[in-house]
């Protein structure tokens, strides 16, 4: 059947109102859809105000709002559909400025924690699900759909577990770090949620921190005085060797690795971030944190430079420069911007994650280290204690009772003041 104008359309069968030029089962984009229908618009004599016509009558601005927000219900209404559509940023930004409502639902999704389910610590994406470690007692990893955002599964530790500080996928497993006394490391099977192996900790070796994978070995930095990093065997779950701190060197929290060497940062007074080697697991070189540079909680890096994220007011990230290991520049947070207790890189920026009432999310230009934007959560959507990129979303780890998740787009999109 061959199609009018919707223009016209709706002049002479207002009936149509639901009526689009293109359904859902058409691959076109919303944004080629939105610029058809204005071009179409821009093109039809008689959609446009006319001499001695009055406002009343011109009502092309109506039309092409309401056919907007039918194309974009349209789209969503079948999921297999949206999915070739969601990752448009220039369509996020043209759907942001001209249906905000409608794209920052779509934008924003959350996952809610049951009874139970509170003091969440980290996560991780595995290429599939995310996971969640919680700092209960017993401890919890909680596997969810991104898709979804429902909750698959649940892994519980022991009754004398207390605290599971971090998790990290090796591709085919998950490990949870759990910060007891002795410390564990928990090698479980994402198919199951079921417990493999455990690693546990030499006499002294307590409180598990954060946790990360190599491509090879599992390290769990452990929140002693002085401080230890453990590298572990993940088929044997056996101690390898371990790095331990010189006096001073105390309460390791956050890990990363540059892809030669692991990086630990101390939560302390006076900050520090050591590299270690990981065939000698030997400290290679040192950064302190400048006076008032204190509580490093979170660390990343971007290919080129590592980045310490400082748990102070206001918080500081910090810039390092790995090769000498030296400050290369700061971003430090406006008042009320506090305790960055998450950071990530999602190939062009850093993000913060602060641990305040509401969470915020910083988005960072790491050329120049100056905020290029921020989110800030709703009201129950507080204390920010993770942050991870899935290649498409950012996931912002809440700290609440029951935990939350939230997922938001933010690349090139500036959300400053949503």
């Amino acid at each position: 059947m061959l199609l009018l104008n919707p223009f016209i359309q709706h002049k002479i069968m207002p009936e149509t109102w639901g009526l689009l030029p293109k359904s859902q089962v058409d691959d076109e984009l919303i944004e080629e859809a939105i610029a058809r229908l204005i071009l179409e618009h821009n093109e039809d004599e008689t959609a446009h105000l006319g001499t001695g016509q009055s406002l009343q009558s011109h009502k092309a601005s109506e039309i092409i709002d309401h056919l907007v927000k039918s194309i974009i219900a349209d789209k969503i209404a079948d999921g297999e559909v949206w999915e070739r559509h969601r990752h448009s940023i220039s369509g996020w930004k043209r759907l942001l400025a001209m249906r905000r409502e409608e794209a920052l639902k779509i934008l924003k999704k959350v996952w809610t924690g049951i009874a139970g389910q509170v003091s969440a610590r980290d996560l991780v994406f595995d290429g599939t699900y995310l996971y969640i470690a919680t700092g209960t007692t017993p401890p919890k990893v909680i596997k969810i759909d991104p898709v979804t955002f429902e909750t698959v599964a649940v892994w519980e530790g022991d009754a004398a577990d207390i605290v599971c500080e971090g998790v990290i996928s090796d591709g085919a497993y998950i490990y949870a770090s759990i910060g007891s006394a002795p410390a564990k490391v928990i090698k479980i099977n994402p198919a199951t949620m079921a417990t493999v192996a455990t690693w546990t900790g030499a006499a002294g070796e307590n409180y598990g921190q954060r946790i990360i994978f190599d491509g090879a070995y599992i390290y769990v930095a452990l929140s002693i005085d002085p401080a230890k990093v453990i590298k572990i065997n993940p088929n044997t779950m056996a101690t390898v060797s371990v790095w331990t701190g010189a006096a001073g060197e105390r309460y390791a929290t956050p890990l990363s690795f540059d892809g030669i060497y692991i990086y630990v940062g101390l939560h302390i007074t006076g900050a520090k971030v050591i590299k270690i080697n990981p065939a000698t697991m030997a400290t290679v070189a040192t950064w302190t944190g400048a006076a008032g540079e204190n509580n490093c909680y979170a660390l990343t890096f971007d290919g080129t430079y590592v980045y310490a994220g400082l748990n102070i007011e206001p918080a500081k990230v910090v810039k390092i420069n790995p090769a000498t290991m030296a400050t290369v520049a700061t971003w430090t947070g406006a008042a009320g911007e506090n305790n960055c207790q998450g950071l990530t890189f999602d190939g062009t920026y850093v993000y913060a994650g602060l641990y305040t009432i509401p969470t915020k999310a910083i988005k960072i230009n790491p050329t120049t280290m100056a905020t290029i934007s921020i989110w800030t959560g709703s009201s129950g959507e507080d204390e920010s204690v993770g942050l991870t990129f899935d290649g498409n979303y950012l996931y912002l780890l809440l700290s609440t009772d029951p935990a939350k998740v939230i997922r938001k787009i933010m690349r090139d999109i500036d959300e400053s003041g949503l």
